[in-house]
């Protein structure tokens, strides 16, 4: 649900004079017009389907829209068009942490298991060495997902992981490391996070959500479960290859990636941060905001949910579903904030979200180029397709789409790869690609992976 940024280097501009606020293009023309030189690539190279950018700057507030919501949805979207915002709801999940602390109700350096109270009797370990604060910050040593994560749907993979299974899960789990000495981003960690709370303040996560933090800031539109009207309003999915898709709905882990949103919603969200309001809430946006776990290696600080970049202010989270794709950034030195919301799940609109606010702070950007995709025969293309075995617990599955192809790694999202020739492939979104090793008549039998400096060798599973 989250791909991690490393580029992050904003020039640092301290802005001043900010007035009230407005949702309106026209007092910002020069940025407006950045942004839509920005975005003219990513429609050019068909990239995306519909894409909304709402940006808080100079004390004003604006949304811009571009594309169509489907193939035959003719229609732009709107400031009122929901999207799944993915793994950007461990920012709320992050927040109502603080929001918790602040309230007296729980503490940071709190033990798991005075809430999970079964783990005292089942894994009483993992129960006393594994703290609230852990879980937010990603160092509490549990992996990404939970070893009995196997959605009946994997179109919805997470609407049937219950509180069952994650107390199930739990009970056994023996963590690789020990609590606060390494950071590996978890989206179980946060999904547990957000069922804890939820238990202690004897709700759902949705009902906790709104209650605590969406209410008080009026975010109407950000919620777990929509109605029928908000239905309406809902981006449709698509996945990388612009290709319909399902939405995605969580049970017990919903805290790590179940929320949706609406680009005037996240406006809000950003101006809430960059000026909290002066109640509970506003103690709880600025608990989360403060850094909590300094930068380490290639690891970022961290706040309670946030990344924090290498400038040390910037506040960012991005995210991913089957068919969606988001990101924030906000830094307070230049009372600036943008938000990227799009139906189609592709990281590539990461690096957009960067420029953007890159050209806030006053640095030079340049509209990307997308290099021509080199066209294999679309027979060539699906000898490739395929599962391959890096080890047993990380596994490349190829998919070829007519002369497209795409991979996807185990609990990430899919990618779409780009042709250098028929058996050399480049990913976009990252920096890496793959060599095939493809006999003269048959499939490939396996594939290697190149990537920080490693080149990983993945035979092919059998069908």
């Amino acid at each position: 649900m989250c791909r991690m940024m490393n580029r992050l280097a904003l020039t640092a501009v301290l802005l001043t004079g900010f007035t009230t606020s407005c949702l309106c293009a026209e007092e910002h023309p020069a940025a407006s017009e950045t942004i839509e030189a920005l975005v003219q690539p990513y429609l050019d190279a068909e990239l995306l389907n519909a894409i909304s950018i709402g940006v808080f700057y100079d004390g004003k507030s604006w949304t811009q829209h571009f594309g169509t919501l489907s193939s035959d949805r003719d229609e732009s979207p709107e400031g009122g068009t929901l999207y799944e915002i993915g793994s950007m709801s461990k920012v709320f999940t992050g927040i109502l942490l603080a929001y918790a602390v602040e309230s007296g109700r729980v503490e940071l350096n709190q033990r798991i298991g005075t809430i999970m109270k079964k783990l005292q009797k089942t894994n009483k370990k993992v129960g006393d060495s594994i703290r609230l604060g852990h879980l937010t910050t990603h160092m509490s040593g549990l992996p990404r997902m939970p070893d009995n994560f196997s959605p009946a749907n994997p179109m919805n993979p997470y609407v049937d992981y219950d509180r069952k299974l994650l107390v199930e899960f739990m009970d056994g789990v023996k963590p690789d490391r020990k609590p606060g000495v390494k950071g590996e981003y978890s989206n179980l960690a946060v999904g547990l996070l957000g069922d804890l709370l939820a238990v202690e303040a004897g709700m759902d996560y949705g009902a906790m959500l709104k209650q605590n933090l969406t209410g008080p800031l009026e975010l109407d539109d950000t919620c777990l479960n929509l109605s029928y009207e908000q239905i309406d309003r809902l981006a449709p999915p698509h996945n990388v290859s612009k290709t319909a898709n399902q939405s995605w709905d969580f049970d017990a882990i919903a805290g790590a990636g179940g929320i949706r949103s609406t680009p005037d919603d996240m406006l809000r969200f950003i101006e809430a941060n960059l000026h909290p309001p002066e109640n509970a809430v506003g103690k709880a946006i600025e608990l989360a905001w403060k850094q909590h776990i300094p930068a380490k290696g290639k690891a970022f600080a961290m706040g309670l949910g946030w990344h924090i970049a290498r400038d040390g202010q910037t506040r960012w989270h991005n995210g991913q579903t089957g068919g969606y794709h988001s990101m924030i950034l906000i830094n307070r030195e230049l009372d600036a904030g943008v938000v990227v919301l799009c139906n189609t799940a592709t990281g590539e609109v990461d690096a957009l979200a960067e420029s953007i606010i890159k050209s806030l702070a006053g640095g030079k950007v340049k509209p990307r180029r997308f290099p021509k995709e080199k066209s294999i025969p679309a027979a060539e293309v699906a000898r490739l397709a395929g599962r391959y075995q890096i080890v047993p617990q990380f596994i490349l599955t190829i998919r070829a789409d007519g002369e497209k192809l795409f991979v996807q790694a185990t609990n990430q999202p899919e990618n779409q790869v780009f042709a250098e020739s028929a058996t050399e492939w480049k990913l976009r979104v990252v920096e890496a690609s793959l060599t095939f090793e493809v006999p003269e008549q048959g499939k490939c039998t396996a594939v290697t992976l190149h990537q920080g400096g490693r080149d990983m060798r993945a035979p092919r599973i059998k069908d």
